[in-house]
């Protein structure tokens, strides 16, 4: 295919998150979120109270969206806005709310792809163990049903989980998210419940004879080293395979890294996997693999004997490399390494582009506008590989700017802003940024 044909064939986007953009935490009947009480625990500053407001000006920002020429707009639904408890009692005003989104978006001739469960699980549901608890996967269930028949016909693009490597690390080994616990072995238990529940997810759209697509949505990083010795490359064979391919291996294959599960099973006891498992994750392959990118991972060998996986390696930053003032290194590069890794190892599949972005500390000039000239560049260089590689036979079908509009980062609260849409946060008043504008003409093959 040329470019032009290439660019035609992707459905352009942008992306963001409920508990993110949405604020109004306790309006209209919505119960409270792992992430409520994560803010009322850990004083930032800052919590998502308010965020950007999405909740109040959802007409405007869809009209937005609509005038930056979005193709398909990526949001997910607050599992606690639908169900306060979790489960049992459904919020009509909760579900009237993505309605709104859904029917707007396709009057706009946007494509909806709805996000099933991106981090905000249900409070009561992670009193009672959270995904650790495999009972939340039936609950989880009941809340996917329950979507799936209310927006049947309207939604066609489906994402199971949004980046469960991250929950899984930075809420159960690092601690930093909620639940903030630092416990390899219920780690890596959830990160299987995970896989389970996706599997289980993705047979339910099918055995409801739901239209479209479903799948999981990663954010898997490519590995490399600095100094090519044997000792990095088994470094780097480790830290590819416990942050990236646990995940990818069972999205595609239903199966785990074997080297890194007997490893995991004799440090760790888990994770505990019933045969049962293994047989729903087989046979409920996703229609595609969604695929978060934002950065490498750069590594070298620390102690390669430690009964820890995070102990084998350490992260090392590149000499003359481009860091963002946050420490995440500008390496377009990666996603093309990333991509060929897979199709090298699993063969062809479907891929999503499902978030690709940059947080910078965007500041607005004195008329309000965002000139925001390296976000530009950030996606020229980073799209020039996706088309690219669609040129050369990977099959991407879609590809979404993370984020659509300013909104809360979870740790980084509202100054690293990822935005096409500009908001002032004292007036929650929007703007098109520079790079709206120009993803707009992108998008419209003006400017390439």
């Amino acid at each position: 295919m040329t470019r032009e044909e290439v660019h035609k064939n992707i459905l352009w986007g942008a992306a963001t998150a409920a508990y993110q953009v949405e604020g109004a935490t306790y309006c209209d009947g919505k119960g409270k979120n792992s992430w409520d009480e994560y803010y009322e625990k850990n004083p930032l500053g800052y919590d998502g109270n308010i965020a950007v407001d999405h909740y109040h000006h959802v007409e405007e920002d869809l009209k937005l969206f609509h005038e930056i020429g979005l193709e398909t707009y990526r949001f997910s639904v607050s599992w606690s806005r639908i169900f306060p408890e979790g489960t049992g009692q459904m919020n009509p005003k909760g579900l009237e709310f993505y309605d709104r989104i859904v029917d707007r978006l396709n009057e706009y001739g946007i494509e909806p792809y709805l996000t099933l469960y991106h981090w905000d699980l249900p409070l009561p549901l992670l009193k009672k163990g959270g995904w650790l608890n495999k009972e939340v996967i039936e609950d989880f269930l009941a809340y996917c049903k329950l979507l799936f028949e209310h927006f049947r016909g309207r939604v066609r693009l489906w994402g199971t989980i949004n980046e469960p490597a991250s929950e899984v690390m930075e809420g159960y080994i690092q601690g930093t998210h909620p639940p903030q616990e630092k416990n390899n072995t219920h780690a890596l238990q959830v990160s299987h419940h995970f896989n389970v529940a996706s599997a289980a997810a993705i047979k339910m759209f099918r055995d409801m004879g739901m239209e479209g697509k479903i799948g999981i949505v990663l954010n898997p990083m490519p590995v490399d080293v600095l100094e090519d010795t044997k000792e990095n490359r088994k470094a780097r064979d480790y830290a590819y395979d416990f942050m990236s391919d646990w995940y990818i291996s069972p999205a595609l294959t239903g199966h785990y890294p074997k080297n890194m599960l007997e490893f995991c099973q004799k440090t760790y006891g888990a994770p505990i996997i019933d045969d049962k498992d293994y047989k729903l994750m087989e046979e409920n392959i996703g229609d595609y693999l969604g695929v978060n990118y934002y950065m490498r991972r750069v590594v070298e060998a620390k102690d390669l004997d430690s009964d820890k996986i995070e102990e084998k390696f350490s992260f090392v930053r590149v000499p003359d490399g481009n860091y963002t003032k946050w420490g995440w290194e500008i390496y377009p590069q990666g996603l093309e390494n990333l991509l060929k890794q897979i199709y090298n190892k699993y063969g062809k599949k479907e891929i999503i582009i499902s978030e690709n972005g940059i947080g910078f500390d965007d500041q607005a000039d004195e008329d309000g506008f965002f000139e925001d000239n390296e976000r530009i560049s950030y996606l020229k260089q980073h799209i020039e590989v996706v088309e690219d590689l669609c040129m050369q036979g990977i099959n991407i079908s879609a590809y979404y700017v993370w984020s659509a509009i300013d909104l809360l980062s979870w740790t980084n609260g509202y100054q690293k802003r990822y935005g096409l849409i500009g908001v002032d946060y004292n007036t929650l008043e929007r703007s098109i940024k520079k790079s709206g504008f120009w993803y707009r003409n992108f998008i419209l093959g003006e400017d390439t």
